[in-house]
């Protein structure tokens, strides 16, 4: 839907985020990956590009802006069926802005970008409501008492509707260090199927992907990848292949581990959680080259809404790497969906922290991790999980991270040879 108007008014109520606060900013997106310059928006950008101005609200683009070169501008809204934007620029546009406001810790804003060819942009401005150099996250994580408290898990969000999902990916290895493509032996849909890579301009498909049917428990979803693996044995009929998990066990693919919710609302507030309680501990755990996936994949917040409802959220690595990190994934995923109104800390809000997170300085990271640790310990259900939560406190402190060298199938009980 457009509409072509004028831009006055537009801008009520917000600031630009500019001087120190702008350099702040600029530097928080630039280690997040998200192009930007914001300290040099009054400078002519060298070539051509189109200007939007993105309206974001609870993670989503209320309207899009393209400002034009007469003055005049042409407004974009979501299709009223849908909620989404059916043209692919716009939804991208959306994505880069969601992801910058989300990345400054912003619930609300405008975000100007220039949309470049080949699919790349620059972030050129941040408007804020009030005063913008206070949204930035610098020396301090904000304290609890700045989050709204939602019941997640409670008859609000109505109790016992919370589904969990998954589709963790893994790649297949020659003992020479060669992949096969998964797509030579799996459909793309399915159980267990092969995933896509745009790789070097080409649409491939070298990824497996397990697609296991949602369940309430997490006990209840890990037998359910355990069908969805036994059906993948089925399908990879050439033995002497290696299973593969984690983060970067083939460099030209970074896998993921991605976690659907369903019947739990999402907003700011439940990724920060994510973040903090889940992605930060896999950080540490992770195999030391898992870092080179960040900041293109494994980001903080990355999330994508789904059509049944509910969303995905798509910064883990794959936990396919075992099955005990994989029943620690889902624990916290399910504790988080389930309480995050009793999980405050913020820590990545604070810049010694985020830095660490995408500079892969575990030393730093376990600085979070006392404070991790007790408010989990606290929740009504940590019994439940006790024992995953303790076993990765334990390596944690003792710097055991997993191996991605070595073959998965043996740790989940799949037949390596005939």
């Amino acid at each position: 839907m457009a509409l072509t108007m004028g831009t006055a008014g537009e801008q009520r109520g917000f600031a630009v985020l500019d001087g120190s606060a702008a350099a702040r900013a600029a530097a928080r997106l630039s280690r997040a990956g998200i192009p930007c310059r914001l300290t040099a928006r009054h400078e002519p950008a060298a070539g051509y590009a189109a200007r939007y101005s993105v309206r974001v609200r609870e993670l989503t683009a209320e309207w899009i802006r393209h400002d034009q070169t007469g003055g005049g501008s042409t407004r974009h809204e979501p299709e009223h069926g849908s909620g989404g934007y059916a043209d692919g620029l716009h939804r991208r546009l959306e994505k880069a802005a969601v992801r910058s406001l989300y990345t400054l810790g912003a619930e609300e804003g405008e975000v100007v970008i220039a949309a470049r060819p080949g699919r790349r942009y620059v972030v050129e401005e941040i408007r804020l409501h009030g005063s913008p150099g206070g949204a930035v996250m610098s020396a301090k994580a904000a304290p609890a008492g700045r989050y709204n408290r939602q019941s997640l898990g409670g008859t609000e969000a109505g109790e016992g509707n919370l589904l969990l999902g998954m589709d963790p990916e893994f790649i297949l290895m020659k003992d020479n260090g060669e992949i096969v493509h998964a797509s030579e032996f799996m459909q793309r849909g399915g159980l267990a199927g092969s995933d896509a890579v745009r790789f070097r301009g080409e649409v491939i498909y070298p990824l497996a992907e397990l697609r296991p049917d949602p369940k309430a428990q997490p006990k209840e979803l890990i037998r359910e990848l355990q069908r969805a693996m036994r059906e993948a044995y089925a399908l990879i009929t050439d033995r002497t292949l290696s299973w593969r998990a984690g983060a970067l066990p083939y460099r030209d693919f970074p896998l993921g581990g991605h976690i659907h919710f369903s019947g739990v609302p999402l907003n700011i507030s439940l990724l920060q959680v994510l973040d903090n309680y889940l992605a930060l501990p896999l950080a540490l755990l992770e195999d030391p080259q898992g870092r080179q996936r960040r900041p293109r994949y494994g980001f903080l917040g990355d999330f994508r809404r789904q059509p049944y409802g509910g969303f995905e959220y798509r910064t883990l690595p794959s936990f396919l790497i075992s099955p005990f990190v994989t029943k620690f994934s889902l624990a916290i995923a399910y504790l988080a969906a389930k309480y995050s109104d009793l999980l405050p800390a913020r820590p990545l809000n604070a810049e010694r922290y985020h830095r660490a997170y995408y500079e892969g300085d575990k030393a730093v990271l376990r600085e979070c991790v006392p404070g991790w640790h007790r408010d989990l310990s606290a929740l009504p259900e940590y019994p439940q999980f006790a024992f995953e939560i303790e076993k990765a406190l334990s390596y944690i402190e003792s710097g055991r991270t997993w191996d991605e060298s070595r073959d998965i199938r043996p740790l989940w009980n799949i037949p390596s040879m005939p």
